[in-house]
């Protein structure tokens, strides 16, 4: 008997990752994709998989989309992944632990492992860590910007930390392995321009603070990062690159006569 789990998953030009993730679930009674106008082979993939629901939803941002694809779970729980991680057998088992306790909690927290190059990156800045993944349909909704955010009965998870429950660090979602420097090339243009979208109009960004942001950022995350040798150096540049490139086209929209595109996944994918 398969699992009463929806999972809830959204895709985009996922069919280098989408196959590893969908054969993770396949003890699920129902895993929900979304896809925001994908244009590879990430649709003919998912319908081969029997217990997919299949939904097209033109992209209308991150929180939008991951209430989308909530409401169309049939499921009284929900299991929250990113198309390129799977989860692993033992975790899944835990899952169904936790769904049958006499009184479980409305949410549960996962540890995902992160990788670079398929090294494990257990300490510093991005390093594996709890995230919420687990939780009651009708009880739990998304809330934020780019970073989603959780509500539990209406309240943030903050107010409500005593309502989530943890599973042991060694049941884990397992992000992509061979996540590098290419993978992370590809996604900073539209990362770079979705986040400065969404911050751009909330404070002012000056050339003083433009100047610095690269040296001050990469010392700063250097110093959490430096026991995860080699990979902390590059992990530390790649995030100090990316929060310049951001307050870059924040200082843009701000100072100069261009036009701010809040379409920006059209013209990405």
């Amino acid at each position: 008997m398969n699992l009463p789990i929806s999972g809830l998953v959204l895709t985009q030009n996922s069919e280098a990752s989408i196959a590893r993730c969908l054969d993770s679930l396949k003890k699920l009674d129902e895993v929900v994709i979304v896809d925001g106008g994908s244009t590879d082979k990430t649709k003919e993939i998912c319908h081969t998989y029997p217990n997919v629901s299949f939904y097209y939803n033109p992209w209308p941002g991150f929180i939008a989309q991951r209430e989308f694809s909530r409401r169309k779970a049939r499921n009284s729980w929900c299991l929250m992944m990113d198309s390129d991680e799977c989860i692993a057998p033992e975790a899944l088992d835990e899952c169904e632990k936790a769904i049958n306790f006499a009184n479980p909690y409305p949410m549960y927290e996962i540890v995902r492992t992160e990788f670079f190059n398929e090294v494990p990156i257990e300490s510093g800045h991005g390093k594996s860590d709890y995230q919420e993944r687990l939780f009651v349909r009708d009880r739990v909704q998304y809330y934020g910007g780019n970073h989603h955010l959780h509500k539990i009965d209406g309240l943030s998870v903050e107010e409500n930390r005593h309502l989530i429950g943890k599973f042991p660090k060694k049941f884990r979602i397992l992000h992509d392995p061979d996540y590098g420097m290419y993978e992370w090339i590809q996604k900073l243009p539209r990362f770079s321009l979705l986040m400065a979208e969404e911050k751009y109009q909330k404070r002012k960004i000056g050339l003083l603070e433009l100047a610095t942001t690269f040296p001050l950022n990469f010392l700063k995350i250097y110093i959490k990062s430096w026991k995860q040798g080699r990979e902390g150096l590059i992990i530390s540049l790649q995030t100090a690159l990316v929060r310049t490139l951001i307050k870059l086209r924040i200082y843009e929209l701000q100072n100069y006569n261009v036009k701010q595109d809040s379409l920006i996944n059209k013209k990405l994918g």
